[in-house]
Protein backbone atom coordinates (compact mmCIF):
# COMPACT_ATOMS: atom_id res chain seq x y z
CA UNK A 1 0.00 0.00 0.00
CA UNK A 2 2.74 2.06 0.98
CA UNK A 3 3.48 3.47 -3.04
CA UNK A 4 -0.09 4.40 -3.45
CA UNK A 5 -0.56 6.92 -1.18
CA UNK A 6 -0.13 10.20 -2.53
CA UNK A 7 0.07 14.03 -1.41
CA UNK A 8 -2.97 16.00 -1.73
CA UNK A 9 -2.60 19.79 -2.81
CA UNK A 10 -4.69 22.05 -3.42
CA UNK A 11 -6.78 22.67 -0.46
CA UNK A 12 -10.06 24.56 -0.83
CA UNK A 13 -10.16 27.88 1.69
CA UNK A 14 -12.54 25.72 3.50
CA UNK A 15 -10.71 22.43 3.62
CA UNK A 16 -7.51 24.92 5.41
CA UNK A 17 -10.11 25.97 7.81
CA UNK A 18 -10.86 22.78 8.25
CA UNK A 19 -7.59 21.29 8.91
CA UNK A 20 -6.75 24.14 10.69
CA UNK A 21 -9.82 23.64 13.08
CA UNK A 22 -8.40 20.10 13.90
CA UNK A 23 -4.99 20.78 14.39
CA UNK A 24 -5.90 22.24 17.48
CA UNK A 25 -8.39 19.97 18.68
CA UNK A 26 -6.54 18.88 22.07
CA UNK A 27 -8.94 19.90 24.15
CA UNK A 28 -12.12 18.91 21.76
CA UNK A 29 -11.13 15.43 21.64
CA UNK A 30 -10.46 15.02 25.35
CA UNK A 31 -6.76 15.01 25.78
CA UNK A 32 -5.83 17.85 28.31
CA UNK A 33 -3.15 20.04 26.99
CA UNK A 34 -0.03 19.71 28.80
CA UNK A 35 2.74 22.14 28.90
CA UNK A 36 6.46 22.36 30.07
CA UNK A 37 7.76 19.75 32.48
CA UNK A 38 4.87 17.66 32.71
CA UNK A 39 4.92 17.05 29.14
CA UNK A 40 8.55 16.19 29.04
CA UNK A 41 7.80 13.23 31.47
CA UNK A 42 4.56 11.80 29.13
CA UNK A 43 6.66 9.31 27.40
CA UNK A 44 6.60 8.91 24.17
CA UNK A 45 5.29 6.45 21.24
CA UNK A 46 7.49 4.49 18.73
CA UNK A 47 5.46 4.47 15.52
CA UNK A 48 6.52 2.27 12.59
CA UNK A 49 5.47 3.25 8.92
CA UNK A 50 5.89 2.65 5.35
CA UNK A 51 7.56 6.30 5.36
CA UNK A 52 7.93 8.65 2.31
CA UNK A 53 5.49 11.22 1.31
CA UNK A 54 2.74 9.27 3.67
CA UNK A 55 5.16 9.48 6.78
CA UNK A 56 4.87 13.61 6.32
CA UNK A 57 1.15 13.49 5.98
CA UNK A 58 0.36 11.79 9.43
CA UNK A 59 3.19 13.91 11.29
CA UNK A 60 1.29 16.49 9.89
CA UNK A 61 -2.17 15.21 10.55
CA UNK A 62 -1.72 13.21 13.66
CA UNK A 63 1.80 13.51 14.95
CA UNK A 64 2.09 16.74 15.77
CA UNK A 65 -1.65 17.21 17.07
CA UNK A 66 -1.46 14.04 19.57
CA UNK A 67 1.78 15.57 21.03
CA UNK A 68 0.63 19.06 21.67
CA UNK A 69 -2.68 17.70 23.19
CA UNK A 70 -0.70 15.25 25.45
CA UNK A 71 2.37 15.78 25.51
CA UNK A 72 3.35 12.55 24.19
CA UNK A 73 6.19 11.83 21.79
CA UNK A 74 5.45 10.47 18.41
CA UNK A 75 9.17 8.82 17.20
CA UNK A 76 8.64 7.32 13.78
CA UNK A 77 10.63 3.95 12.70
CA UNK A 78 11.09 2.36 8.96
CA UNK A 79 11.55 -1.00 7.98
CA UNK A 80 7.93 -2.30 9.11
CA UNK A 81 8.31 -5.63 7.67
CA UNK A 82 6.59 -8.50 8.70
CA UNK A 83 9.44 -10.74 9.18
CA UNK A 84 11.66 -8.08 11.46
CA UNK A 85 8.27 -7.77 13.38
CA UNK A 86 8.21 -11.20 14.12
CA UNK A 87 11.86 -11.58 15.02
CA UNK A 88 11.39 -8.53 17.14
CA UNK A 89 8.84 -10.14 19.34
CA UNK A 90 9.93 -13.73 19.28
CA UNK A 91 13.52 -12.05 20.69
CA UNK A 92 11.66 -10.08 23.21
CA UNK A 93 13.34 -7.15 21.83
CA UNK A 94 10.23 -5.09 20.95
CA UNK A 95 11.28 -1.34 19.32
CA UNK A 96 7.77 -0.59 18.15
CA UNK A 97 4.94 0.50 19.79
CA UNK A 98 2.61 0.82 17.13
CA UNK A 99 2.99 -0.71 13.60
CA UNK A 100 0.68 0.30 10.00
CA UNK A 101 0.25 -2.73 8.32
CA UNK A 102 -1.70 -4.36 5.58
CA UNK A 103 -5.00 -6.37 7.04
CA UNK A 104 -3.67 -9.61 6.54
CA UNK A 105 -1.22 -8.94 9.07
CA UNK A 106 -3.99 -8.37 11.78
CA UNK A 107 -4.76 -12.57 11.52
CA UNK A 108 -1.35 -13.66 10.50
CA UNK A 109 0.27 -11.78 13.79
CA UNK A 110 -2.53 -12.89 16.08
CA UNK A 111 -2.21 -16.65 15.16
CA UNK A 112 1.56 -16.16 15.41
CA UNK A 113 0.86 -14.53 18.59
CA UNK A 114 2.94 -11.31 17.83
CA UNK A 115 0.07 -8.92 19.10
CA UNK A 116 -0.99 -6.82 21.91
CA UNK A 117 -5.11 -7.21 22.42
CA UNK A 118 -6.23 -3.17 22.22
CA UNK A 119 -7.50 -1.63 25.11
CA UNK A 120 -11.11 -0.74 23.95
CA UNK A 121 -11.86 0.37 27.45
CA UNK A 122 -9.49 3.25 25.74
CA UNK A 123 -10.03 3.19 22.17
CA UNK A 124 -13.35 4.39 21.07
CA UNK A 125 -14.15 1.59 18.33
CA UNK A 126 -18.41 2.29 18.16
CA UNK A 127 -17.69 5.22 15.25
CA UNK A 128 -15.69 3.08 12.82
CA UNK A 129 -17.88 1.99 10.55
CA UNK A 130 -19.15 -1.45 9.72
CA UNK A 131 -17.25 -4.04 7.94
CA UNK A 132 -16.21 -7.64 8.44
CA UNK A 133 -12.94 -7.75 10.37
CA UNK A 134 -12.61 -4.32 10.04
CA UNK A 135 -12.29 -4.28 13.99
CA UNK A 136 -10.46 -7.50 15.40
CA UNK A 137 -8.98 -7.81 19.07
CA UNK A 138 -6.02 -7.22 17.70
CA UNK A 139 -6.34 -4.24 15.08
CA UNK A 140 -8.19 -1.15 14.03
CA UNK A 141 -8.68 0.21 10.17
CA UNK A 142 -6.34 3.01 9.35
CA UNK A 143 -7.67 4.60 6.03
CA UNK A 144 -9.35 2.86 3.21
CA UNK A 145 -8.67 2.88 -0.06
CA UNK A 146 -9.44 0.60 -3.28
CA UNK A 147 -8.42 -1.33 -6.27
CA UNK A 148 -10.39 -0.14 -9.40
CA UNK A 149 -10.57 0.22 -13.02
CA UNK A 150 -9.01 2.44 -14.84
CA UNK A 151 -9.18 3.12 -18.38
CA UNK A 152 -7.18 5.50 -21.21
CA UNK A 153 -9.90 7.68 -22.81
CA UNK A 154 -6.93 8.42 -25.57
CA UNK A 155 -7.33 4.74 -26.34
CA UNK A 156 -11.26 3.61 -25.81
CA UNK A 157 -12.04 6.75 -27.47
CA UNK A 158 -16.54 7.77 -26.43
CA UNK A 159 -16.01 4.11 -25.23
CA UNK A 160 -16.85 4.21 -21.04
CA UNK A 161 -16.41 0.18 -19.66
CA UNK A 162 -19.39 0.00 -17.14
CA UNK A 163 -17.74 -3.06 -15.19
CA UNK A 164 -15.38 -5.65 -15.21
CA UNK A 165 -17.04 -7.38 -18.57
CA UNK A 166 -15.19 -4.63 -20.71
CA UNK A 167 -11.62 -6.38 -19.45
CA UNK A 168 -12.99 -9.76 -19.93
CA UNK A 169 -15.40 -10.63 -22.18
CA UNK A 170 -15.50 -7.98 -24.77
CA UNK A 171 -11.85 -7.38 -26.27
CA UNK A 172 -13.23 -6.47 -30.05
CA UNK A 173 -15.54 -3.36 -28.26
CA UNK A 174 -12.43 -2.68 -25.77
CA UNK A 175 -9.30 -3.23 -27.19
CA UNK A 176 -5.42 -2.75 -26.18
CA UNK A 177 -3.66 -4.40 -23.31
CA UNK A 178 -5.10 -5.37 -19.89
CA UNK A 179 -2.95 -4.56 -17.18
CA UNK A 180 -2.99 -6.66 -13.88
CA UNK A 181 -0.87 -6.63 -10.96
CA UNK A 182 1.77 -9.38 -10.45
CA UNK A 183 0.56 -10.43 -7.24
CA UNK A 184 -3.28 -11.91 -6.54
CA UNK A 185 -4.29 -10.19 -3.89
CA UNK A 186 -4.96 -6.96 -6.31
CA UNK A 187 -8.57 -7.22 -7.49
CA UNK A 188 -7.96 -8.97 -10.64
CA UNK A 189 -9.02 -12.40 -9.28
CA UNK A 190 -12.15 -11.05 -7.84
CA UNK A 191 -12.66 -8.69 -11.22
CA UNK A 192 -12.50 -11.59 -13.08
CA UNK A 193 -15.38 -13.52 -10.77
CA UNK A 194 -17.58 -10.85 -11.50
CA UNK A 195 -17.52 -10.66 -15.29
CA UNK A 196 -17.98 -14.71 -15.00
CA UNK A 197 -21.47 -13.52 -13.22
CA UNK A 198 -20.41 -14.36 -9.61
CA UNK A 199 -23.01 -12.29 -7.63
CA UNK A 200 -20.95 -9.79 -5.10
CA UNK A 201 -21.99 -11.04 -2.32
CA UNK A 202 -21.16 -14.72 -3.21
CA UNK A 203 -17.22 -13.66 -4.13
CA UNK A 204 -15.93 -15.03 -1.12
CA UNK A 205 -14.22 -17.71 -0.62
CA UNK A 206 -12.65 -17.10 -4.46
CA UNK A 207 -13.17 -19.72 -6.58
CA UNK A 208 -9.20 -19.89 -8.01
CA UNK A 209 -10.09 -22.33 -10.51
CA UNK A 210 -12.61 -20.14 -12.03
CA UNK A 211 -10.80 -16.70 -12.34
CA UNK A 212 -7.99 -18.13 -13.67
CA UNK A 213 -10.20 -19.56 -16.42
CA UNK A 214 -11.24 -16.46 -17.01
CA UNK A 215 -7.78 -15.48 -17.21
CA UNK A 216 -7.02 -17.77 -19.98
CA UNK A 217 -9.77 -16.29 -22.02
CA UNK A 218 -7.95 -12.98 -22.79
CA UNK A 219 -4.52 -14.33 -21.44
CA UNK A 220 -2.45 -12.93 -24.53
CA UNK A 221 -4.31 -9.54 -23.37
CA UNK A 222 -3.29 -9.13 -20.16
CA UNK A 223 0.38 -7.31 -19.30
CA UNK A 224 1.92 -7.18 -15.76
CA UNK A 225 3.05 -4.70 -13.65
CA UNK A 226 5.18 -5.34 -10.70
CA UNK A 227 4.58 -1.95 -9.25
CA UNK A 228 1.77 0.76 -8.51
CA UNK A 229 4.10 3.38 -10.43
CA UNK A 230 3.91 1.02 -13.24
CA UNK A 231 0.63 0.64 -13.95
CA UNK A 232 0.17 4.42 -13.66
CA UNK A 233 2.43 4.67 -16.25
CA UNK A 234 0.75 2.11 -18.46
CA UNK A 235 -2.49 3.37 -18.07
CA UNK A 236 -0.79 6.76 -18.84
CA UNK A 237 0.66 6.43 -22.15
CA UNK A 238 -2.17 4.31 -23.47
CA UNK A 239 0.47 1.01 -23.06
CA UNK A 240 -2.49 -0.47 -21.20
CA UNK A 241 -6.03 0.82 -22.33
CA UNK A 242 -7.91 -0.98 -19.48
CA UNK A 243 -6.45 -1.71 -15.48
CA UNK A 244 -7.18 -2.96 -12.57
CA UNK A 245 -5.11 -0.64 -10.25
CA UNK A 246 -5.01 1.60 -6.48
CA UNK A 247 -7.17 4.36 -6.98
CA UNK A 248 -4.81 6.73 -5.42
CA UNK A 249 -2.49 6.00 -8.66
CA UNK A 250 -5.34 6.44 -10.90
CA UNK A 251 -6.08 10.12 -9.03
CA UNK A 252 -2.34 11.00 -9.69
CA UNK A 253 -2.30 9.92 -13.42
CA UNK A 254 -5.59 12.12 -14.10
CA UNK A 255 -3.83 14.73 -11.36
CA UNK A 256 -0.89 14.19 -13.93
CA UNK A 257 -3.15 15.38 -17.05
CA UNK A 258 -3.20 11.91 -18.58
CA UNK A 259 -5.87 10.86 -20.09
CA UNK A 260 -7.14 8.30 -17.84
CA UNK A 261 -10.74 7.63 -16.81
CA UNK A 262 -12.00 5.73 -13.81
CA UNK A 263 -14.69 3.61 -12.84
CA UNK A 264 -15.80 3.06 -9.65
CA UNK A 265 -18.66 0.44 -10.22
CA UNK A 266 -17.12 -2.58 -8.75
CA UNK A 267 -14.34 -1.62 -6.81
CA UNK A 268 -12.57 -3.50 -4.22
CA UNK A 269 -12.40 -1.87 -0.96
CA UNK A 270 -10.02 -2.54 1.30
CA UNK A 271 -8.08 -0.85 4.21
CA UNK A 272 -4.64 -0.33 6.39
CA UNK A 273 -4.42 -1.84 10.01
CA UNK A 274 -2.54 -0.11 12.92
CA UNK A 275 -1.48 -2.68 15.20
CA UNK A 276 0.52 -3.29 18.29
CA UNK A 277 3.44 -5.60 18.64
CA UNK A 278 3.61 -8.42 21.74
CA UNK A 279 6.04 -6.59 24.27
CA UNK A 280 5.74 -2.69 23.01
CA UNK A 281 7.76 -0.47 25.54
CA UNK A 282 5.36 2.47 25.39
CA UNK A 283 2.14 0.12 25.09
CA UNK A 284 -0.44 2.60 27.83
CA UNK A 285 0.66 5.49 25.52
CA UNK A 286 0.03 2.94 21.79
CA UNK A 287 -3.48 2.88 23.14
CA UNK A 288 -4.16 6.50 23.74
CA UNK A 289 -2.35 7.08 20.31
CA UNK A 290 -4.58 4.68 18.83
CA UNK A 291 -7.57 6.35 20.56
CA UNK A 292 -6.80 9.61 19.23
CA UNK A 293 -6.50 8.23 15.74
CA UNK A 294 -10.49 7.02 15.43
CA UNK A 295 -11.59 10.31 16.20
CA UNK A 296 -13.64 11.85 13.56
CA UNK A 297 -11.36 15.06 13.68
CA UNK A 298 -8.40 13.32 13.76
CA UNK A 299 -9.56 10.92 10.38
CA UNK A 300 -10.69 14.36 8.69
CA UNK A 301 -7.22 15.36 9.23
CA UNK A 302 -5.53 12.63 7.37
CA UNK A 303 -8.41 13.30 5.08
CA UNK A 304 -7.27 16.15 4.21
CA UNK A 305 -3.77 15.69 3.71
CA UNK A 306 -4.09 12.42 1.61
CA UNK A 307 -7.08 11.25 -1.07
CA UNK A 308 -7.55 7.86 0.99
CA UNK A 309 -10.63 8.27 3.08
CA UNK A 310 -11.70 8.22 6.55
CA UNK A 311 -12.77 4.96 8.51
CA UNK A 312 -14.95 7.41 10.97
CA UNK A 313 -18.01 8.65 8.75
CA UNK A 314 -18.17 11.25 10.89
CA UNK A 315 -14.72 12.07 9.58
CA UNK A 316 -16.74 13.64 6.54
CA UNK A 317 -18.53 16.33 8.95
CA UNK A 318 -14.99 18.33 8.87
CA UNK A 319 -14.51 17.64 5.40
CA UNK A 320 -15.50 19.79 2.40
CA UNK A 321 -17.74 18.00 -0.36
CA UNK A 322 -15.07 19.35 -2.84
CA UNK A 323 -12.54 16.98 -0.81
CA UNK A 324 -14.86 14.23 -0.24
CA UNK A 325 -15.49 13.25 -3.88
CA UNK A 326 -12.05 12.35 -4.69
CA UNK A 327 -11.56 10.20 -1.23
CA UNK A 328 -12.04 6.59 -1.29
CA UNK A 329 -14.82 5.60 0.00
CA UNK A 330 -16.65 9.46 -0.17
CA UNK A 331 -20.06 9.51 -2.02
CA UNK A 332 -18.77 8.80 -5.29
CA UNK A 333 -18.03 5.63 -4.73
CA UNK A 334 -21.38 4.73 -2.59
CA UNK A 335 -23.15 1.97 -3.44
CA UNK A 336 -20.37 0.86 -6.03
CA UNK A 337 -18.03 -1.18 -3.84
CA UNK A 338 -17.32 -4.28 -2.80
CA UNK A 339 -15.35 -5.02 0.56
CA UNK A 340 -12.60 -7.25 0.34
CA UNK A 341 -12.33 -10.27 2.73
CA UNK A 342 -8.77 -9.70 3.80
CA UNK A 343 -9.25 -12.89 6.34
CA UNK A 344 -9.78 -15.03 3.46
CA UNK A 345 -6.68 -13.05 1.78
CA UNK A 346 -4.87 -13.83 4.99
CA UNK A 347 -5.21 -17.75 4.89
CA UNK A 348 -5.07 -18.29 1.18
CA UNK A 349 -2.52 -15.70 -0.44
CA UNK A 350 0.23 -18.62 -0.53
CA UNK A 351 -1.90 -20.87 -2.51
CA UNK A 352 -3.27 -18.18 -4.58
CA UNK A 353 0.27 -16.88 -5.26
CA UNK A 354 1.74 -20.59 -6.35
CA UNK A 355 -1.75 -21.06 -8.49
CA UNK A 356 -0.82 -17.58 -10.19
CA UNK A 357 3.01 -18.76 -10.97
CA UNK A 358 1.90 -21.79 -12.50
CA UNK A 359 -0.53 -20.15 -14.24
CA UNK A 360 1.51 -17.55 -15.30
CA UNK A 361 4.29 -20.88 -16.48
CA UNK A 362 1.95 -22.68 -18.31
Amino acid sequence: MSDTLKPATGLSRRTFLTTSAVAGLGLSLGFPAVHGAKAQNAGKVIYATWGGSWEAAIKKAWFEPFTKATGIEVVTAQDNNYGKFQSMVESGSVEWDVVETNPDFQYIGAEKGLLEPLDFSVIDKSKIMKGEGFVTEYSVPQVLWSRLMAYNTKALGDKVPMDYTAIFNDVAGFPGKRAFQSEPNSGAFEAALLAAGVAPDKLYPLDIDKALEKWTEIKDHISFYETNAQAQQYISDGQASLSIMPDGRAMAAIKDGSPVGIQYNQSIMTWSSMVVPKGAPNKANAMKFLAYTMTPEAQAAIANEYTYGPVVPDAFKFISPERAKILSGGPQQQGKFIMANEEWWAKNLEEATERLTEWRLS
